[in-house]
């Protein structure tokens, strides 16, 4: 019966490190233009209209050093509890607990890695060329090319040299935001 137990929880382990550390890879959502931090919440910040003369796509490289170590982090833990009911499962011997944690959380370790992808990710963009103020510009913003036309946007700068141009196609992807 302990035998039979030990398996299961070490299958459901198993299964929970695969689950939470196949979500670990940074998207670039954080970066896009209408994604704020808290403490920009309840701001004023300064709003620009402009207008969009092209739209091209973009690969944009976004840091998944943290998300890596995150992963590496989760995985090693989850390693360690599997490789303990590995160990438990195939001898009573408290040497065998051992060794399966060890082995287990080295395991693990690697495990979180290499599922939480390389240490930069490349993302969907767009570089954007807009008109303001009698001159021209390009930011390359994370986002899809169908969120954008050319036209008229709203730029916010919350920061000097930042530009957030708004998505002024919302629908363009076929689905609502």
């Amino acid at each position: 019966m302990r035998k039979k137990m030990n398996k299961k929880i070490a299958a459901c382990g198993a299964l929970s490190a695969a689950l939470l550390l196949a979500g670990c890879a940074n998207d670039g959502t954080a970066y896009r233009s209408d994604v704020y931090w808290a403490g920009q919440v309840n701001q004023a910040q300064e709003v620009k209209t402009v207008q969009i003369i092209a739209v091209m796509p973009a690969r944009i490289t976004v840091d998944n050093r943290r998300d890596r170590s995150d992963s590496a982090t989760m995985g090693t833990i989850l390693g360690a509890l599997a490789g303990a009911a590995v160990g438990a499962v195939v001898s009573d011997s408290p040497d065998a607990v051992v060794a399966g944690t060890v082995g287990g959380a080295a395991l693990g370790n690697v495990a979180g890695k290499g599922m939480s992808g390389r240490s930069e990710n490349f993302v969907e963009g767009v570089q954007i060329t807009f008109r303001y103020d009698n001159k021209i510009f390009n930011s390359a913003q994370v986002g899809r090319v169908c969120e954008y036309k050319t036209g008229t946007a709203i730029m916010v700068s919350p920061a000097p040299n930042e530009t957030r141009i708004q998505p002024n196609n919302p629908y363009g992807c076929g689905t609502s935001k």
